[in-house]
């Protein structure tokens, strides 16, 4: 974002939000990290922000660059994928086009968007890692890296309890680390809890792979770990920021709803219900049939989801 004062265009300079990182029930940084937080924030400005960037944060997640800006280079592939030569600025034809028509997804197949993590659990990472077209790990996870602190599960019912123990867990691991010089960290890193905080790293995805996979999967989709729901609908939001109008219709085609609407047909096509019985499951038998909101009657009725292990914990 750019501010002009005399002449002058200053770039906003983009600050990392602590809060959700440090500050929070479940997620606990060690305190001396902060310091190389803001060290990374202020390369944040200089690699990006000052090279016309806009980075988003939502919770623990930013995004801090999308190589399709303001839809311009799908636009681009779009028209050279339809043979349109003189209208090759239309934004609105890979949207309105081709994805509600379900046509290829060939425009964003190669555009991609860079995310950094920041205060994210080992087992989100390893949940994460799955769909990346290009993988900047950390050195394979850990390596020679100490934990940043520890992220309680979004289903512990107690989180202190499970703070407590990972805390306990992380002390025996660094006494092991001065009594016995001679092991590695490496070696060491395997008594680490799941759930500790894996330094922040920074991974691509191709837009294609968000919209068919990541999201799809982790979010619009129900029977997600807790924590990786929580951090890819981080991701979500900070991308629907970046450019709401390509991401709130690719949601409209692949989500929220679709995995119902795929219910309910199949379970029209194999039970054949008829609509006496449709009407009288969902309590409206005493409705005018001709009244009735049939989009509704059938999601509330062969279109309703079952509960995920995820609900049934909760």
């Amino acid at each position: 974002m750019r501010s002009e004062e005399k002449g002058v265009i200053k770039l906003k300079r983009f600050s990392i939000d602590l809060n959700p990182i440090c500050w929070n029930e479940r997620v606990h940084l060690e305190p001396e990290r902060i310091k190389d937080i803001r060290q990374i924030e202020h390369f944040i400005n200089e690699n990006y922000v000052e090279q016309g960037f806009t980075p988003i944060q939502h919770g623990r997640v930013i995004a801090l660059r999308s190589t399709d800006k303001a839809g311009q280079s799908s636009a681009f592939a779009s028209a050279l994928y339809l043979g349109k030569y003189d209208d090759m600025g239309n934004t609105n034809r890979f949207l309105n086009g081709m994805v509600k028509a379900g046509h290829s997804y060939e425009p964003i197949r190669g555009e991609t968007v860079t995310f950094l993590y920041i205060g994210v659990s080992k087992t989100a990472y390893d949940h994460l890692i799955t769909y990346t077209i290009r993988n900047r790990r950390i050195a394979g996870g850990f390596r020679a890296n100490k934990p940043w602190g520890l992220v309680v599960p979004n289903e512990a019912k107690d989180p202190w309890i499970y703070h407590r123990m990972m805390e306990e867990q992380l002390a025996r691991c660094e006494r092991l680390r001065k009594e016995h010089p001679e092991e590695s960290l490496q070696a060491i890193r395997s008594l680490y809890p799941m759930g500790v905080m894996m330094p922040p790293f920074m991974l691509d995805f191709s837009e294609e792979a968000l919209v068919k996979n990541v999201f799809k999967q982790r979010i619009w989709e129900r029977g997600a770990q807790g924590e990786t729901r929580d951090i890819v609908n981080s991701m979500f939001e900070a991308v629907s920021a970046l450019d709401p109008q390509k991401w709130d219709t690719l949601r409209e085609y692949h989500g929220l709803h679709i995995e119902g609407h795929n219910r309910a047909m199949r379970k029209l096509r194999e039970q054949r219900p008829t609509l006496r019985q449709l009407v009288a499951k969902n309590n409206n038998a005493q409705a005018d049939i001709m009244d009735l909101d049939v989009y509704e009657l059938l999601m509330d009725t062969v279109g309703k989801l079952p509960k995920t292990m995820w609900d049934k914990a909760s």
